[in-house]
């Protein structure tokens, strides 16, 4: 009955050892040291005699060791030695020790590590009675294993506490019967640890080092010589490292004035006597000013040639609808050719139409939006996006609106009206926009 429990308990720790063996171990929180080395004080409650219990205690100690091969299984070994006296009504003594050694599997914890074991070896009795058969002997030898586990409590990486471990001893000495003996074992000692020995740390990595952001920028005048009255466009490239963060953008013109905001602007040389003026573009990180570059860009201003003319600056105007229409069912959109800036005759028409309806409704003031169709980069597009809503301005004043009325800005290719890899599709996007501005 009693063998049969300890085959049971076996097969039992087998199992909880190929269990583990599938385990993962994400919830580690330390890895074990390749040696431990322990020692403590032993408890045996014994039934060497045959028949009725015959119980009786020992009192003694015990050495181990334990080789890890990973996190959860390592090779344990261990000796005891135990002794009591008047150990039945012959009043002998008993010396025992043993030394055995077997799998053992842990589950290694931060500041606890519990365990379970099965060890095999043998057992030596001495100082008592031993018979067998006709005779008897004082000393004897004999198989034993034992099964169970324990708790250690870590106190240091290197120290720990055995706080108990508990197992069942079997022993195969003669006893005139049936060579069978059932011991409990208990036992409690210290644990010191060599080799290797780290905990996992399952607190939030450590931010990273703090990068010092920088930031490079530059700009060109796409038509660095115009005529007074004509703009200049001037498009400004900002590079950040690392790419983190947004860009603010400043201009300031030693001639003209500026218009439009961001990378991308204009300047107005209306009334600019010949000659070369400065641009000068800055470009900083908006979370910290200090982060900040520079770029600076000239343009020339030409004496307008003799006889040269822009559109008519007279035109006829009638009054369009009233102050209770909706005006962008008056103002129309002006459309270009491929790669173009220049109005076509549909767009002159539409220019007088438009300034026709600003001229009866001096309370609109509109923004010109400049957009290109999908072919050609970024860059190149808000250029000629932008050139665009300067035309069409130019042709509104020539027409006789106000020039401070009206505002230009380009989104080259970033916001199409219409996506298909078709020219119809194309001419949508090749256009100046009417935005009524405070709607």
């Amino acid at each position: 009955m009693k063998r049969d429990l300890a085959l049971t308990f076996f097969i039992a720790l087998l199992g909880v050892t190929a269990a583990a063996g599938q385990q993962t171990t994400t919830d580690m929180e330390a890895v074990p040291s390749k040696v431990d080395i322990a020692a403590g004080y032993n408890f045996i409650r014994a039934n060497a005699p045959p028949g009725s219990c015959g119980c009786f205690s020992m009192n003694g100690g015990f050495v181990g060791a334990d080789l890890n091969l990973n996190r959860w299984f390592s090779v344990a070994g261990e000796a005891t030695a135990g002794h009591a006296k008047d150990i039945s009504s012959l009043g002998q003594n008993l010396t025992l020790t043993t030394f055995l050694a077997g799998p053992r599997v842990s589950w290694v914890h931060e500041r606890y590590v519990p365990f379970v074991q099965f060890m095999a070896g043998g057992a030596h009795g001495s100082g008592s009675y031993f018979p067998s058969g006709s005779s008897s002997s004082n000393n004897s030898t004999g198989f034993a294993y034992s099964t169970g586990g324990g708790l250690d409590l870590n106190l240091t990486d290197r120290f720990a506490i055995r706080a108990v471990d508990a197992e069942y001893l079997h022993t195969t000495f003669p006893n005139g019967e049936n060579t069978s003996q059932n011991q409990l074992e208990i036992g409690a000692g210290i644990v010191i640890r060599f080799g290797t020995y780290r905990r996992i740390v399952h607190a939030s990595a450590p931010p990273p080092e703090p990068v010092t952001p920088e930031v490079t920028f530059s700009c060109q005048a796409t038509n660095p010589e115009v005529q007074a009255g004509h703009s200049v466009q001037i498009v400004g490239t900002a590079t950040l490292v690392p790419n983190q963060g947004e860009v603010a953008y400043t201009w300031a013109t030693a001639g003209g004035a500026v218009e439009g905001e961001g990378r991308m602007i204009a300047i107005n040389t209306t009334n600019l006597a010949p000659g070369t003026y400065r641009v000068e573009g800055r470009a900083a990180l908006t979370t910290n000013s200090a982060v900040v570059s520079s770029c600076v860009v000239t343009f020339e201003v030409k004496q307008p040639e003799m006889g040269q003319q822009n559109m008519p600056t007279k035109i006829e105007v009638s009054p369009v609808g009233n102050y209770d229409d909706d005006p962008r069912e008056h103002l129309h959109d002006i459309f270009f050719n491929y790669d173009k800036a220049e109005l076509r005759t549909d767009g002159q028409d539409a220019v007088a139409r438009d300034a026709a309806y600003l001229l009866s409704r001096p309370d609109i003031n509109i923004t010109l939006a400049g957009y290109a169709d999908e072919r050609g980069s970024a860059e190149y597009n808000i250029a000629l996006g932008l050139q665009r809503a300067i035309t069409t301005r130019e042709a509104l004043v020539a027409a006789g609106v106000k020039e401070s009325r009206i505002q230009v800005m380009s989104y080259g290719k970033e916001k199409p009206f219409c996506t298909d890899e078709a020219e119809s599709c194309y001419q949508q996007n090749r256009r100046a926009q009417f935005v009524i501005q405070g709607r």
